[in-house]
């Protein structure tokens, strides 16, 4: 241990003319001061060391954080995208909606025409059609509202509005399917009624039975025109020119078809339920007894023959063997053949 006490000399010789320097140093300070700068070299080297590492490992994680926030971003901007395809898609399906539900309106509609047309109209229907008429100008509005064009400012849907158009989009697709369910019996009803109707219409005399509507002489008390005394006249007079043709006013069956003295050449056809229709002095019979028509067909041709004045058709319509007025249950032009 005596290396400690020993001293160590150093001379410091700035250059040839100035004064050497000297001073002196125990072992055991150079080692302490070698150990010192050994340490120091250490962390030094260590430090050096451990931030290349650093240095290289938060670069890594500052890429991987730039990846991640791109994934992020994107993430972000595929869910907005997705949310506004969801609420367009949403408004969308709520003006389908709408338009579903003026169309489901236009189909009540109908369906209060289709029963008027064939004499249905019930008091339900009745309202329909005040209804439909009180609101048709909003029902058009909204037609042109949805054929026509549209513009205005593009400002952004709130969550609220949303919100708010998702609950009426519901509220009106229950409305749909309730109004769907109740129109399903009804339009089987109407159906069904307009089918017995029209099997009742077919059999009703409510055609002209001529092209012509010159009405020469009405049904009920009149002048005779031969007399010239007050006499009942059981039927309908329509002029018209010889050779016109006669049309059967309903569905039913020839029962006779031949010529009388006051009638002429002249047709009866029975149409079931003791409703039957005359037609005279004709110049020319076009079907026979037994034949089956329908309403429209050609049956003879207008003339003058029997107790007749000039040409024209004497028309009368008879229920349960009494003769009744024409005129009411003339309301349509025959069938388009």
């Amino acid at each position: 241990m005596k290396w400690r006490h020993k001293k160590f000399t150093f001379m410091v010789i700035p250059d040839a003319n100035s004064t050497v320097r000297r001073f002196q140093l125990s072992a055991v300070i150079l080692v302490i001061s070698a150990i010192i700068v050994l340490a120091l070299l250490a962390c030094s080297i260590t430090s050096i060391l451990l931030y290349s590492g650093n240095t290289s490992q938060i670069a890594q994680l500052k890429q991987q954080l730039s990846q991640s926030t791109g994934d992020y971003e994107d993430i972000i901007q595929s869910k907005n995208n997705h949310i506004d395809e969801l609420q367009t898609n949403l408004a969308d399906l709520s003006e389908q909606a709408e338009k579903i539900n003026v169309r489901m309106n236009d189909i009540k509609h109908l369906e209060s025409e289709l029963k008027e047309m064939v004499g249905l109209e019930s008091i339900d229907s009745a309202k329909n059609k005040t209804s439909n008429n009180t609101s048709g100008d909003t029902d058009d509005s909204e037609q042109f509202a949805m054929d026509g064009g549209t513009g205005g400012e593009e400002i952004p849907v709130t969550d609220k509005e949303m919100s708010i158009l998702v609950n009426q989009t519901r509220e009106e697709f229950l409305d749909l399917d309730d109004l769907i369910e109740q129109m399903k019996p009804e339009l089987e009803l109407t159906k069904e009624a307009v089918a017995k109707q029209q099997k009742v219409l077919a059999v009703t005399p409510t055609i002209w039975p001529t092209d012509s509507r010159r009405v020469t002489s009405t049904f009920g008390v009149r002048k005779d025109p031969f007399t010239r005394r007050a006499t009942y006249h059981a039927g309908l007079d329509i002029g018209g020119d010889t050779g016109d043709p006669i049309f059967a006013a309903a569905d039913g069956t020839v029962i006779e078809a031949g010529r009388s003295t006051s009638h002429g050449n002249n047709v009866l056809i029975s149409h079931g339920n003791g409703l039957k229709t005359h037609y005279s002095h004709m110049s020319k019979i076009s079907t026979t007894v037994g034949t089956k028509v329908s309403k429209g067909d050609i049956i003879g041709e207008i003339g003058s023959t029997g107790r007749s004045t000039g040409p024209h058709l004497h028309y009368e319509v008879i229920i349960n063997g009494e003769h009744v007025d024409p005129q009411p249950y003339l309301k349509a032009t025959r069938r388009s053949k």
